[in-house]
């Protein structure tokens, strides 16, 4: 950069033809002002650009937020699934085409991921807790960028909180996209339960059908939900060996011992009746073949919702982890949209 600066520093009586152009003094000191300009903008953009994992205070605990992006650009929350199932390990695969366009931020909540990590919760976590923490978050990302608000993308579980926020502080809220939304569990789990019994009732399968009727909907065990999640397995074509069930079963164990309390929580919301209006836009992602979150409800719900702005879209082939199986197209659609709302 010296170099360069001295060849226009000296050139008092430039005055060249090159290849049939004449350069000046003048015309030199103004491509020499636009290419220090041209360098200052890259500096400064590519100063903006983050990578980072920032350990904050939330919920009294400390809490885990991986950044991705130029901080110049809108932020996006992306909420993970579960409970207790972070997603920022799989960013390079979910939310990759998303960093190149906005501030994208994964949140490894509580009992989970990188927080797990950090430290346990005192208390089992509960709905009132989570919703706490969420809005906390919510806040730190306001003041650490400065913006007025942010971008919500939410799977499952995660739909839980983003429609929390949305409704809590829908002028903070640009816009909610809710991946397989936890509308009615209650309800959706009786209809798959009503389907399997139908359909292994035509197969003659009376280990599936004397399976099936020993559990209890709402699950009041562990055991009843690992026994419903081994045949909505076997009825999308995935046979379960007693092994595999076994191994599902000692995870599901593990799992509830944090989560359960938290999930039966979850057989109170009722969003058809809860939920009727949202005062941001609000775009709902559904898999035809969702059976976790029963996609009738969902477009029940969609049908009912009021919204500023509304759009249901369809992933066909597809259950419930639309960001497991179709991540480029999931990114893509939601760049889409927002590109089309100009946020």
């Amino acid at each position: 950069m010296t170099s360069f600066l001295k060849k226009y520093k000296t050139a008092d009586t430039l005055a060249k033809t090159v290849s049939g152009t004449s350069y000046t003094k003048s015309s030199v000191k103004k491509k020499l002002i636009l290419f220090l300009v041209f360098l200052s903008v890259s500096l400064n953009l590519y100063s903006q650009e983050i990578d980072t994992i920032q350990v904050i205070e939330i919920g009294k605990i400390k809490q885990s937020v991986n950044i991705k992006g130029n901080k110049n650009n809108p932020i996006l929350l992306y909420l993970h699934g579960g409970p207790g199932a972070a997603s920022s390990r799989h960013r390079d695969q979910i939310t990759n085409l998303l960093e190149q366009d906005y501030l994208v931020v994964h949140w490894d909540q509580r009992e989970s991921g990188n927080t797990r990590k950090l430290n346990t919760s005192d208390t089992l976590p509960t709905l009132s807790i989570m919703k706490q923490d969420a809005e906390e978050v919510l806040m730190f990302l306001l003041k650490e960028f400065d913006k007025k608000n942010i971008l919500i993308v939410a799977n499952s579980w995660g739909t839980v909180l983003g429609f929390h926020l949305a409704e809590t502080y829908p002028d903070k809220i640009q816009a909610l996209i809710a991946i397989s939304p936890l509308v009615d569990l209650n309800k959706s789990q009786k209809l798959v339960q009503r389907k399997l019994l139908n359909y292994y009732k035509k197969k003659g399968n009376i280990t599936a059908i004397n399976e099936l009727k020993s559990i209890s909907i709402p699950y009041e065990s562990i055991e009843d939900m690992a026994i419903q999640f081994k045949w909505i397995t076997d009825f999308k074509g995935e046979k379960m060996s007693d092994e595999d069930f076994q191994s599902y079963y000692s995870y599901f164990k593990d799992w509830g011992q944090k989560w359960m309390p938290l999930y039966k929580e979850l057989y109170q919301i009722k969003l058809l009746k809860q939920l009727p209006v949202l005062h941001c836009p609000t775009y709902i992602f559904i898999g035809n073949q969702d059976l976790t979150t029963s996609f009738e409800f969902t477009e029940k719900f969609y049908n009912k919702l009021k919204a500023p702005q509304k759009e249901l879209y369809w992933f066909e082939g597809i259950g419930h982890q639309i960001p497991m199986y179709e991540p480029q197209k999931m990114q893509n659609v939601i760049k889409d949209i927002l590109m089309q709302q100009k946020l």
